[in-house]
């Protein structure tokens, strides 16, 4: 059965995917092919590339998915929002006003008709899949918890009026707990001190992220938790945290927010904004899997691209293991939107691990060759391309890497990769000015995972999400000695863990690096321009690797280097 999920009503990240029998084919977002960052046009030309990445027509498609609410026979969660909203309104008239003159549209507009899909796809059956079921169906389906009672629990800024859900996935099916109203959710306000911290919302919360390690968290943690009902989550802030929340980028949140932080500096902001969330996270998920009887957790929503978060989390004595999906946020909804179906439609869907995540655009030796003649560059292609290339790093180079097919998700896990040698902190200063990039921010390392444990103690071999850079963990005296240049000011790194199983020409160059250096790790950063979606194409490829002025670029079995660029 050929399932194609499309997500389209959301904000941002339009994408599409295909399933196939219960499994994850293809996927791919729009931003990809439209180059626009975050793009959420509807995503025509996602769903024409993930037919073709898949290898199937559009007359094979047997249903389609849609994530996001569509139909106002829908709407206790509109109802459910509403009730909270009219509590909070009597103290808090400014949001009452909000509600009711701007909210009335706005559902408009999402419950309107929706666009279709183009040809023969438009005649095709479709279901529907409300926001945070489509995240947790990405989350459960995908882990590698077939055979155990898992806690599954999406948290993000909002989606279909809720920002957060909460379910227990067991035998193949997901059974719904609870959802928690948008009025008090936290990744808004979290939004909405990105924004007063001069950052964009939805796109740049890793960046206060960052910045959190160099500040002290007390004296706005102790002004937060003031405003906070840690004993009832549906009603988690008081009237004005919710102001703020609600109205995160208007002048009205704004304003709320200057004067909650106005004698703070941006770092003690950002570490205060980060040491809430992970502590009330952290609380409440505790209190969560304690009631649900289980020790495993599947994780799904744009909050859990907090790799932070997600460190404290697996460190809970009361959780065993937890598994993030790899494109947590939005991106990932057509994805969980499939599962879903296909699991209505099959009684269930046993979770199966999801091996890799190299699921969009390929570039391959034919797209590879034609890019090159077509630009003129100089190339070779070395018999030994690994360790020529570990070469190249050990001799200080930069080297990119575009070749296979490209990542799912907002990280870059080697196939549209940008290289360099963690051993020197200088690499730092250098990669952020010819990406354009926060200079507080730190560039991820890729280690093979013979030699995970030894840089990263708390690492396991069955700590999964790892391998897609979804967490962090504290560097060893190893660590910190072999690769200073991506460890944190707080000691921590955000590893992917790369098994040869997974990509071997990638883990080829780290390990012959290792051979060569003693070191086995170096620096993994996405292959963009800052404020770019990662490249896709050859041609792209090219046109980055001349911008940035690397050292390097590998273009499947190529090799193009600096001094040859003519």
């Amino acid at each position: 059965m050929i399932i194609l999920g499309i997500n389209d009503v959301g904000h941002h990240n339009s994408a599409a995917s295909v399933v196939i029998d219960g499994q994850l084919v293809a996927s791919i977002e729009e931003e990809r092919l439209s180059r626009i960052k975050m793009d959420n046009a509807y995503p025509h030309q996602s769903i024409a590339e993930v037919l073709a990445i898949a290898g199937i027509t559009a007359e094979q498609v047997d249903v389609v998915a849609l994530a996001g609410l569509s139909r106002w026979d829908q709407k206790p969660y509109v109802d459910t929002l509403f009730h909270y909203i009219a509590k909070v309104a009597k103290q808090e008239p400014d949001i009452k006003k909000f509600y009711w003159q701007q909210q009335p549209a706005r559902i408009t507009r999402l419950f309107k008709q929706r666009k279709k899909p183009a040809g023969v796809l438009a005649e095709k059956p479709t279901q529907t899949v409300e926001h945070h079921l489509a995240h947790a169906a990405s989350a459960y389906y995908a882990s590698p918890f077939a055979n155990e009672k898992v806690g599954v629990i999406t948290l993000d800024g909002v989606g279909d009026f809720s920002w957060g859900s909460v379910w227990l996935g067991e035998h193949g099916q997901l059974q719904q707990v609870d959802y928690l109203p948008y009025l008090n959710s936290i990744g808004l306000l979290y939004s909405a001190i990105t924004i007063y911290l001069g950052f964009k919302a939805t796109r740049h919360e890793g960046k206060v992220l960052g910045l959190a390690a160099f500040g002290n968290p007390e004296p706005l943690l102790s002004r937060l938790l003031a405003h906070t009902n840690q004993h009832d989550w549906h009603e988690l802030f008081d009237p004005r945290l919710a102001r703020i929340a609600l109205k995160f980028a208007s002048e009205v949140g704004q304003s709320a927010l200057r004067e909650l932080c106005d004698d703070l500096s941006k770092e003690d902001v950002a570490a205060g904004i980060q040491v809430y969330t992970e502590q009330l996270i952290c609380d409440w998920i505790q209190a969560q899997v304690q009631t649900l009887g289980v020790r495993q957790l599947a994780l799904a929503g744009g909050v859990f691209a907090n790799v932070k978060l997600n460190q404290r989390l697996l460190a809970l004595p009361e959780i065993d293991n937890i598994y993030v999906h790899p494109n947590m946020g939005d991106g990932g909804l057509a994805t969980g939107a499939a599962y879903e179906v296909y699991a209505r439609l099959q009684n269930g869907l046993i979770p199966k691990l999801q091996p890799h995540v190299y699921l969009g655009t390929e570039i391959n030796r034919e797209n590879a060759l034609a890019a090159l003649e077509k630009s003129g560059l100089t190339y070779s292609e070395p018999e030994n391309l690994s360790y020529t290339v570990a070469k190249l790093l050990a001799a200080g180079k930069v080297v990119a890497r575009a070749a296979g097919k490209m990542e799912y998700g907002p990280r870059a896990l080697g196939n549209r990769t940008v290289m360099a040698s963690c051993q020197d902190k200088a690499i730092n200063l250098w990669l952020n000015e010819k990406f354009a990039r926060t200079e507080f921010m730190p560039f991820a390392p890729v280690i093979i995972e013979e030699q995970a444990q030894a840089y990263f103690p708390d690492w396991r071999e069955d700590h999964v999400t790892a391998r897609f850079m979804t967490l962090t963990y504290d560097a060893s005296a190893i660590a910190q000695k072999n690769i200073p240049a991506a460890i944190h000011v707080d000691n921590t790194a955000r590893p992917q863990v790369i098994r040869r199983v997974d990509n071997p020409a990638y883990y080829d160059i780290i390990n012959d690096y290792y051979q060569l250096t003693g070191v086995a790790s170096v620096i993994n950063t996405s292959f963009n321009m800052h404020e770019e979606p990662i490249v896709r194409t050859a041609e792209e490829a090219i046109l980055a690797f001349q911008a940035a002025q690397l050292d390097a670029l590998i273009l499947d079995g190529f090799l193009i280097e600096k001094n040859f660029l003519c």
